[in-house]
């Protein structure tokens, strides 16, 4: 009787396991297939956008503002950031097959949505180390400065690939 019900937990954890690969699986095979080499990048952006909820949600509580309304609004703007890289992104290959047709390269803007990707890292990282302080975790200053010295280097360089308009219609 003992081997049978060992059996029969070991016959469920293996259809479990099986069960977890193929899911597992899936999703990697898919997150390739959408993202290509670098889905692991995007991967850790969907798990900062996760964790930067989850402390926006702490900090809330900690401060008495919890709100469902912020908290949709949370929601909608994690999934906007998500359609603004997929514009980007989508954008410069659309850009860079025109300007093949037209005999115009145009192929650095394919680097148009790896800027807005790591901008929004940073932004990422940034409001979770905020909602960090506001929570009373010691978070050291030097990483503070140095993601907003990362920021000001992202937008320079960005600025280096597509210049910025002076306001007269022409870019400096």
């Amino acid at each position: 009787m003992e081997n049978t019900f060992a059996a029969f937990i070991g016959s469920i954890f293996g259809a479990f396991a099986d069960k977890a690969n193929l899911i597992w699986g899936a999703i990697l095979a898919g997150g390739s297939y959408l993202f290509g080499a670098y889905w692991p990048l995007f991967a850790f952006f969907l798990l900062l956008n996760v964790i930067d909820y989850i402390y926006g949600i702490l900090k809330a509580k900690a401060t008495d503002t919890l709100n469902s309304g912020k908290g949709f609004m949370g929601i909608v703007k994690k999934v906007s950031y998500w359609i603004i890289i997929a514009i980007a992104f989508g954008l410069a290959s659309i850009f860079i097959d025109v300007g093949a047709t037209i005999g115009v390269d145009l192929a650095f803007l394919q680097l148009l949505g790896w800027f807005v990707l790591a901008i929004y890292i940073i932004n990422e990282v940034t409001s979770i180390l905020e909602n960090m302080v506001a929570l009373g975790v010691d978070v050291p200053p030097i990483l503070l400065k140095g993601l907003a010295a990362a920021k000001t280097a992202v937008d320079a360089a960005g600025n280096k690939v597509v210049p910025e308009d002076k306001g007269d219609g022409t870019a400096q």
